[in-house]
């Protein structure tokens, strides 16, 4: 008979400073085996210092575990940034503080089978709103709040087999090998710097992310073979996405026949379709080994991608567009508690892994940062840099071919009990592009070329 076992759950903290440098290669966030008793699949917390999985009882044979993690943070800042005034609105302005809170919860179950394949399944719910919910949507218990706040959806719809010996196979809505492997972008101290929490900031006014461990690439439906470690030194994760859709990716997945928006279009007359990806390769090799007292951890990975064609009758009024071709590199080392690394990546991408459109420029990013981590805290500094097309097109006049965008955070971590968190952080980031109002999205203005948002901020965390 199969034992069900509802998990006590219990959170890790962050990498003790005692930690052997063999072990302390700092892919806490995103290791390829996780930690004894602890799920294979289970989402990387968006780069907090803090990994996402949880302690459960061993898994053996006929013997499966059933949990209901979650996490619920709440976050007090003090911002100023380029959206804060609005002249053109009577002279409208925003407070220069900020609170906010928000909660996620995990579910997720694992299992062995008396062959000895290990499978399970994890999701990730959220809410739609950094705010109060504000009472239900309908009926008598509304509050004086906007009750659209607060509904729940799918962010990470994840299911997966395989064994230690042959790897695992994961699919769903989930993490990409990029993703499950990012490396060097120093992201292990308060909410994950600018990876982070910055829903205080005005729309428009945060630097773009640049790297892979974002939902435009983790909420789409993809397949993904993560390999066994070789040689004690080597691993490699591939998959393959057919289209844009999934949770949270592009509309109509149920189509009656083939029309704009539909999933699985591979050819369209309407040129805003041409700027989906599709076909999308993500590759990675990674090695992870110590020398001497030093752990070293360094990956080499691409990301290719074709998009929808465009089969319209007049020229486009957009694009046309290039298919993803990225080229990604990370580096990081560990010594004691001390921590550096890198990340690297170049090729055809836009914004947040939007297409390049045709005869724009090639992108540009790197992040490079610091960790110190010492009895129950750790402290961290990032700096990234990205340079991109942004709002440049053939038929966007005025607008200059390259924006950049840099972001500088720094703070720290304290962990005051198991699964309760504080964290203290600060922000700096800065856009321009010429021609592009940022605020706006207007083109060929002089108006807003330059943005920058600054903030420093105060957050609890409780994790279960």
């Amino acid at each position: 008979m199969r034992t069900i076992l509802l998990a006590g759950v219990a959170v890790l903290g962050v990498v003790p400073a005692t930690l052997s440098p063999a072990r302390a290669q700092l892919q806490t966030e995103y290791p390829y085996t996780p930690p004894a008793g602890t799920t294979p699949v289970a989402t990387p917390g968006v780069g907090t210092a803090i990994s996402n999985y949880t302690t459960n009882p061993p898994l053996t044979t006929s013997n499966a575990t059933v949990r209901l993690a979650g996490r619920l943070g709440a976050i007090y800042a003090a911002v100023s940034d380029s959206g804060r005034n609005n002249p053109s609105l009577n002279g409208s302005k925003l407070a220069n503080y900020q609170f906010y809170e928000y909660a996620r919860l995990y579910p997720s179950f694992d299992a062995v089978a008396g062959n000895g394949l290990k499978y399970g399944a994890f999701l990730e719910i959220r809410a739609d709103n950094p705010a109060a919910a504000g009472g239900a949507a309908t009926g008598p218990s509304i509050s004086a709040s906007n009750n659209t706040r607060g509904a729940l959806y799918y962010r990470r719809e994840t299911g997966y087999f395989g064994t230690d010996t042959l790897g695992y196979l994961r699919y769903g809505a989930t993490d990409q090998p990029t993703a499950l492997f990012i490396t060097g972008t120093m992201e292990n101290f308060n909410s994950g710097g600018w990876n982070g929490d910055t829903s205080f900031f005005t729309g428009n006014t945060v630097p773009t992310w640049p790297f892979e461990d974002v939902g435009n690439l983790y909420t789409t439906t993809k397949v993904v073979y993560v390999s066994p470690k070789f040689s004690n030194l080597l691993d490699f994760g591939i998959s393959y996405e057919p289209g844009t859709g999934g949770a949270g990716g592009a509309t109509n997945g149920n189509c009656p026949v083939a029309q704009t928006g539909c999933d699985a279009l591979s050819s369209s007359p309407t040129a805003s379709d041409a700027a989906r990806r599709r076909n999308t390769i993500d590759a990675v090799l990674r090695a992870r080994t110590a020398i001497g007292q030093v752990g070293v951890a360094a990956t080499l990975g691409t990301i290719q991608s074709g998009n929808i064609q465009y089969n319209g009758t007049t020229p486009p009024s957009v694009g046309p567009y290039d298919g993803l071709n990225v080229i990604d590199v990370g580096l990081q080392a560990t010594y004691g508690g001390f921590a550096v690394g890198g990340h690297f990546l170049s090729g055809r991408v836009n914004g947040q892994w939007a297409l390049v459109p045709s005869g724009g420029r090639d992108a540009v990013a790197y992040v490079a940062g610091a960790s110190y981590a010492f009895g129950p805290a750790i402290v961290g500094v990032q700096f990234f840099n990205y340079q991109s097309a942004g709002a440049w097109t053939r038929q966007a006049s005025g607008v200059a071919r390259s924006r950049n965008e840099y972001g500088i955070a720094t703070g720290g971590t304290l962990t005051v009990a198991p699964g309760v968190f504080v964290f203290l952080g600060y922000l700096y980031g800065h856009r321009h592009q010429a021609g592009v109002d940022l605020l706006t999205g207007a083109t060929g203005v002089s108006s807003n070329n330059n943005t920058r948002a600054q903030a420093i901020s105060l957050a609890t965390q409780f994790r279960w």
